[in-house]
């Protein structure tokens, strides 16, 4: 097909390029200046960038009250609609053991004021048809003009007279948590976080991990702690856009914020992170990873505002951004490793960052790191070609233009400019720099900004694929990380030589109460439940005999699903619909038959062997691989070293790796029952089932074991 659309291609272009055949012989001796053009094939060529046309911005208003607060104004009376940002200025600082605090603080401030419930604060901003959004930032609202002293009033009012009820701090946590499990269980997120640490250090707040331990240490003291050190005038801007003048901006933000108070805020200094003495590779092991998630990565000293930031943009968009950059070109579309791989350079006032990345085929990885350092030794050691730097200026020009029909935009320029001490020409003529870089510019950027010789590499994956990487690393060694970025050591994740499957299936099953109680159960009845996104999730499942299962999913009060099993026939509901069922669904709902399907895989040992160790939640679990005739369906099995017992399955279903996480094991009937189970990968986002009802031996009505034939 490729051939095929090619060589149509081909075709139309000499069609294109030809000289009509009805054309004169005076005609085809003297060319005309149209097929001139056409000769030259000037669509494969893009336009040359014009002169850099000059902007007019509208200059915008700012002053500041006597506590400090700095006001600034966009006027904008084309609609009748205003929007105000309240921007808090939190200096950057470390959190410790109490790391996340101030996520959770942004979560609660939007909870409750002193006269106020989160319910009535919803409803007055419905009232009015606004919104009102708050976080550990401040907090952003807009509304249509007529109701603009409502608004300040309410953001006002959120803000300044915000109280932490005990019962919203509880549901924070939780999502908290709930959010931080999924990150653990997402390996983009998992590079992200390892990036953060080894580009920053533990020492800087860049680099410090918000982690399962540190969010049990916040505590409702903390949370307001926060608020009253960081929360103050001398350190915010408010930032006004829309239908409303000068005069009405200054009376707003008057009544609304003047009364508060300033306060000298903490801000430690820190050291400017450096990049390594040479390359480092860092490496997440992830069991039954199917791809590698890779990531470049170094501290630069970019700041906003500078030549830097801006070459250093204009750059990055020839070699990372959108489909045609090179790195693009390269991992996609010349050697296929990936959808897609791009690059960024972010300017920042206390440390700026460059960082390149792709999630790639797990074969693939060691060829696609080589790519990107092919691509970062020629960015940073010859000049972008005269094409490249023409289109991406071009890019520039358009995509600014854009962004000025928006009066939002223009408010972040003028706050950015208030907020770093940019001149105020620095927006207006921006164009104007963009038009004057030349690829000698960018190349002195790109030499210290993008050159690989000082980098880290950040790899999440199999960790089959680590060794491979070594050869990149300037010490020839891999440094292991687990999901919170602290270091391993890899040679004690090896496989025990002093256990076997067998064993690890027997301590288990003495662990869970031992082969005499269990063989002591003849069914079980369990309900669980979850949420999602702000709905509960009802599922209850029954087993009986080892032969016979049934389980139903409920959510807002309907049966969304029905599964059952019984003595090899099968019977699959999905919201009242029977669905089509196969042999490989059939063998693994009788699998799931089994009251206890782990203890029974002791006459399975030869389908499983130890593949190594690996820290769950801060302990070492042994890792069990099962396999199975068929080839599908293979999983593994983590068991705790110390309790013996089942921590985390995996399981691989096609392109899917579903992770469940076990916990919370409670004694009933004489066994061990896990009460939690959290199921990652399956969909975006976790799910945690908690039970809420458990029975060993309780007796069971048939009828939820009937199928209908």
């Amino acid at each position: 097909m490729q051939k095929l659309f090619l060589g149509l291609l081909a075709l139309l272009l000499v069609a294109a390029c030809s000289t009509p055949q009805a054309t004169s012989d005076k005609m085809a001796e003297k060319p005309t200046a149209v097929t001139e053009t056409m000769k030259d094939d000037f669509r494969a060529m893009a336009p040359k960038a014009g002169p850099a046309p000059e902007i007019k911005i509208g200059d915008f208003q700012d002053f500041t009250l006597d506590n400090g607060l700095q006001v600034v104004l966009v006027e904008n009376h084309k609609l009748p609609r205003v929007s105000y940002q309240l921007f808090i200025d939190v200096p950057p600082h470390l959190e410790s053991e109490y790391a996340g605090t101030g996520q959770m603080m942004g979560q609660m401030l939007r909870r409750a004021t002193s006269t106020k419930t989160k319910e009535q604060i919803d409803e007055e901003i419905d009232f009015i048809g606004a919104s009102l959004s708050a976080g550990g930032s401040g907090a952003f609202g807009a509304t249509i003009s007529k109701y603009k002293e409502q608004l300040m009033g309410m953001m006002a009012e959120v803000v300044l007279d915000a109280r932490f009820p005990e019962e919203e701090f509880a549901k924070v946590q939780s999502e908290a948590e709930a959010g931080l499990q999924s990150a653990l269980g997402n390996p983009g997120a998992i590079a992200s976080r390892l990036r953060q640490r080894v580009t920053y250090g533990t020492d800087h707040p860049y680099g410090e991990l918000t982690t399962e331990a540190s969010l049990k240490n916040v505590s409702l003291d903390a949370i307001k702690e926060y608020y009253e050190t960081y929360f103050v005038p001398n350190r915010s801007y408010l930032v006004m856009v829309g239908d409303l003048t000068r005069a009405e901006a200054e009376k707003l933000a008057k009544e609304s914020f003047g009364a508060w108070k300033k306060k000298d805020v903490p801000a430690p200094s820190f050291e400017m992170p450096k990049a390594p003495q040479g390359i480092t590779v860092n490496f997440v092991p992830r069991a039954g990873a199917v791809q590698s998630n890779i990531i470049f990565s170094k501290p630069v000293d970019v700041k906003p505002g500078t030549k830097k930031a801006l070459r250093g943009s204009i750059v990055n968009r020839i070699l990372g951004t959108g489909f045609n950059g090179r790195l693009n070109q390269n991992i996609r579309e010349k050697n296929a490793f990936s959808y897609g791989a791009g690059s960024s350079v972010d300017a920042d006032e206390l440390v700026g960052s460059f960082s390149a990345s792709s999630d790639v085929r797990n074969e693939v990885t060691d060829s696609a790191v080589t790519e990107f350092m092919t691509e970062l030794v020629k960015i940073s050691t010859a000049p972008v070609t005269p094409d490249e730097l023409n289109r991406a200026k071009s890019q520039i020009i358009g995509s600014f233009g854009r962004a000025l029909e928006s009066p939002q935009q223009i408010a972040s320029f003028a706050l950015n400019t208030i907020r770093y001490g940019l001149d105020r020409n620095y927006y207006p003529s921006y164009l104007q720099k963009v038009a004057s870089s030349s690829a000698d510019d960018l190349l002195e950027v790109s030499r210290e900004v993008m050159s690989p010789e000082n980098i880290n590499i950040i790899v999440v994956g199999d960790k089959a694929v680590a060794e491979k990487l070594a050869k990149f690393a300037t010490s020839g060694k891999v440094n292991y990380y687990d999901v919170n970025g602290e270091t391993m050591n890899m040679d004690d994740m090896a496989a025990p030589t002093d256990v076997t499957p067998k064993q690890v299936i027997m301590d288990y099953t003495k662990a869970i109460g031992g082969k005499a109680a269990i063989d002591g159960i003849t069914s079980w009845s369990q309900v669980m439940e979850a949420s999602i996104q702000g709905q509960t999730v009802v599922q209850t499942m029954y087993k009986e005999g080892g032969n016979k299962s049934s389980t139903q999913t409920q959510m807002m009060g309907m049966t969304v699903g029905d599964q059952r099993y019984n003595n090899g026939q099968v019977l699959m509901m999905q919201q009242g619909q029977k669905m089509a069922t196969d042999d490989e669904m059939v063998a693994r709902m009788k699998e799931q038959a089994v009251l206890f399907a782990t203890v029974a895989l002791i006459d399975k040992v030869d389908m499983i062997s130890i593949s190594g160790t690996e820290t769950i939640n801060g302990k070492k679990a042994i890792i069990l691989d099962l396999k199975t005739e068929s080839g599908k369906g293979d999983a593994q099995m983590y068991f705790d070293q110390e309790s013996k017992l089942l921590v985390r399955r995996v399981k691989k279903q096609g392109p899917t790796t579903s992770i469940v996480d076990y916990s919370d094991y409670r004694e009933v009937n004489g066994v061990m029952i896990p009460y939690e189970m959290t199921i990652t990968g399956a969909m975006p986002f976790p799910l945690k089932f908690a039970t809420k009802e458990m029975e060993l031996n309780a007796d069971i009505d048939q009828s939820l074991f009937e199928i209908e034939e």
